[in-house]
């Protein structure tokens, strides 16, 4: 699914939706009067054509937003209301839906329910008001609750309880909104003032506490700066002398109230006189968004100079609701929220909702990945986040780039600090190098020229065949260890089958022994099934790893260097060291020339160096050869004493299948996930060296360095060196870390790199 980057300043527009049509029902909407019945059919076709038109386009182009919203439309009109509810679930599993369109469709719902069934309408407000923040929203789903919930309208204690929390929410999420904070606050005295007038007037301790109640949300009212506090001034005034309070309900001075009361209502009338012009710049309708975007940068920075986070979070709010496609406005929210916050759950909400409005930003899935993993989220979370990073089309190579290094870097740091059951297996970095082959043929054939394409699959295709021989070498071995496993258990069933036998034989009178011995051709019979079905089993298993082994042959031999990785049991191998580095293959040939029977020798050379590593393999004919080769251990050859020993690095397991590497030693499964690991590393490095014709010997080297004790022991003493090796930690700054320290030549270029730059570096000649 192909996405392209919106204008900062794009909007997507709550007029799709009339005004008119928020109020409609959608059942009166398909019933309006016609002037004929021929114009009535008419528009029936008309809409049928219009409604095929839709359902093929989002058929085909589901990201269709404009689609979407036609669709929803239309349907609407129509009055289907199965296929509107499926309509708008599927475009909200793509995208945020306005506030305009949720209000719409809570009341369409609203209007085909009864109060019994006001729940799934209050899901629905609940699913809105945490996509945006919209005052109008809030409004409407606390009058629905006020209206429609039977104990909130018969004020129970538990109706009121449940309003109460419902309008504490509304003033955590709203108050502060500058512009319409004050319908909330006027919306929940009006509630609680309900509430007095159904108390007894002989209950005066639970009136009291009612009037306390509400005159404690009017002093929380006066506190905070918003348009219409004086309106609020002038209510609170007048609501105090309906109590009997001597107060001038006419003036808007603070006469008469409570000395903190009128300190925090002065305080925020300044507040509010001190943002009142940058209030203006934001709601004026003469300007264009892109003025009006500009305007709440302003505003922001302005908020930020206070340092009080919560304001700057409400217009953060209020500038992502106005402008939802932003991706400008989302990275700079979500990096003061790192900065601040640092993490919690109301960060990563923040990212959730920014991945959701723009998917087609790189930067925020990697900040988002970086986010989950600062707040201890699951690996099962995390991988879900990255799963759906990779649905999402991307417009550069690097981002890709950055995505799959966060992703490896992430998986690479919990594995060295997980413990129990948290432990990560090393598959799921062989998995990720997979997908990043594919992310990179995927951005080829949809930015990329076919040269570009023909040349990514070159180089891609090697690197998945030696992942799948890897898969295919686990399989094998997982069989052999389940076939060994199943043998055994069989074998101990036969022994205690055989001495509970043997048992009950010495037990048994010898007339009934007598009878047993002359039923032994029946017993014999079955014998021999068992060991034909024994037989057929092995066979079964011999054959199932016969054909593992032929589709590892298979991949080896696409490869046309044959000394680069080959399969070998190691039946009748030579392992020589303190072997002279002067020393090649005709040396060895001339030294066993006595000895015969040789069919190759490999010496071990240094992949970045060429020199020799005093190590070598000789491969002989048969075990009678091989016996008499090591007889000359210790024998001396080009000045040195050669030491000559059976190669068994898989002792216990016969016939097990080893692969090796270029310079001749087996992998084990921790070398397989280091190679694979700095796979990435590799391709960066070495075609950056080739194709911008730096010498070879100024750049960057891993090196992986492997200490081995007995031959048939695993790996366990691995160095990783050099800047871009996979098991070193990458310089991650912390979330919201910044310096303000010049960064030096070496420390690298900010400077974005273009398409070109970026393919070349993952090309590997």
């Amino acid at each position: 699914m192909e996405q392209v980057e919106k204008s900062p300043i794009s909007k997507r527009e709550d007029t799709e939706m009339g005004e008119s049509d928020v109020d409609e029902n959608p059942k009166s909407i398909g019933k309006s009067s016609s002037d004929s019945e021929s114009s009535d059919s008419e528009d029936e076709a008309e809409q049928n054509g219009q409604l095929l038109t839709l359902e093929s386009e989002l058929s085909t182009n589901p990201s269709n937003y404009d689609a979407h919203v036609q669709y929803i439309k239309l349907l609407r009109r129509r009055g289907e209301i199965e296929k509107l509810r499926e309509a708008r679930e599927n475009m909200n599993a793509l995208f945020p839906l306005s506030p305009s369109m949720w209000v719409e469709w809570a009341k369409d719902e609203a209007s085909l329910s009864n109060d019994s069934d006001s729940e799934a309408v209050e899901k629905l407000y609940e699913r809105g008001i945490s996509e945006y923040l919209s005052i109008p929203l809030w409004s409407e789903y606390l009058n629905y609750v006020q209206e429609h919930d039977p104990q909130v309208r018969e004020c129970s204690a538990d109706g009121i309880s449940k309003a109460r929390n419902l309008f504490e929410r509304a003033v955590t999420a709203a108050a502060l909104h500058i512009a319409q904070g004050s319908q909330i606050w006027d919306a929940y005295t009006q509630f609680e003032q309900a509430i007095l007038l159904t108390i007894d007037q002989s209950d005066i301790q639970v009136k009291e506490k009612q009037v306390q109640r509400i005159r404690s949300i009017f002093h929380r009212c006066l506190s905070i700066p918003f348009a219409n506090l004086k309106s609020t001034l002038l209510a609170y005034k007048a609501w105090e002398v309906e109590q009997g309070n001597a107060l001038c309900a006419e003036s808007d001075d603070v006469d008469g109230i409570e000395p903190h009361v009128a300190s925090a209502y002065q305080k925020a009338e300044k507040m509010y006189n001190a943002r009142a012009h940058l209030e203006e710049q934001i709601t004026r309708e003469d300007i264009s968004e892109s003025e009006r975007f500009q305007n709440y940068m302003s505003y922001l920075e302005f908020e930020k100079s206070f340092g009080d986070p919560a304001r700057v979070q409400i217009l953060y709010e209020r500038a992502i609701t106005d402008f939802p496609v932003s991706s400008d406005l989302w990275l700079d929210y979500t990096r003061y929220l790192d900065k601040t916050l640092k993490a919690g759950n109301a960060v990563k909400d923040v990212y959730s909702r920014a991945a959701r409005n723009c998917p087609w930003v790189g930067e925020l899935w990697v900040r988002y990945l970086l986010c989950l993993e600062s707040g201890h989220a699951s690996e099962k979370e995390i991988s879900a986040v990255f799963e759906k990073s990779l649905q999402c089309t991307f417009s550069t190579l690097e981002e890709y780039h950055d995505l799959f290094l966060t992703r490896v870097d992430g998986l690479r740091r919990r594995m060295s600090l997980a413990k129990g059951d948290d432990v990560l297996n090393y598959s799921l970095i062989r998995e990720c190098f997979q997908d990043i082959c594919q992310a990179w043929l995927r951005f080829e054939r949809e930015f990329g020229t076919l040269e570009d394409l023909n040349y990514a699959v070159e180089k891609v295709t090697p690197r998945l065949e030696e992942l799948q021989l890897f898969r295919l070498q686990q399989e094998s071995k997982s069989f052999s260890e389940a076939t060994y496993q199943r043998e055994q258990n069989l074998k101990k069933t036969v022994r205690e089958k055989r001495k509970s036998g043997l048992s009950t034989i010495d037990e048994q009178s010898p007339a009934k022994r007598q009878k047993n011995t002359s039923q032994s051709p029946k017993n014999l019979h079955e014998e021999k099934d068992t060991q034909r079905q024994n037989l057929a089993e092995a066979n079964v298993r011999k054959e199932q790893k016969g054909k593992v082994e032929k589709q590892v042959n298979e991949l080896l031999m696409k490869d046309t260097n044959p000394s680069k990785t080959r399969l070998y049991t190691d039946q009748c191998t030579a392992f020589l060291s303190n072997l002279s580095f002067k020393a090649k293959d005709e040396d060895l040939h001339r030294f066993f020339s006595d000895v015969g029977g040789v069919t190759s020798i490999r010496i071990l050379y240094n992949k970045f160096t060429g020199q020799s590593r005093g190590l070598a393999y000789v491969d002989f004919e048969d075990d009678e050869h091989l016996a008499a080769a090591v007889a000359k251990n210790k024998q001396m050859l080009l000045g040195k004493s050669l030491s000559i020993a059976r190669s068994n690095p898989k002792q216990g397991r016969k016939g097990s299948i080893a692969l090796t590497a270029p310079d001749g030693h087996d992998f084990n499964d921790l070398e397989c996930t280091n190679r694979l690991s700095i796979m990435l590393s590799k391709l960066v490095e070495e075609d950056a060296s080739n194709r911008s014709g730096i010498d070879e010997s100024s750049e960057s080297k891993e090196s992986v360095e492997i200490s081995k004790g007995s031959a048939h022991k695993r790996v366990e003493n691995i160095q990783l060196k050099g800047k871009n090796t996979f098991a070193v930690p990458r310089n991650v700054r912390p979330l919201g870390w910044t310096t303000n320290k010049p960064r030096t030549t070496e420390e690298g270029d900010d400077k974005p790199k273009s398409n070109d730059e970026f393919r070349k570096m993952f090309m590997k000649t």
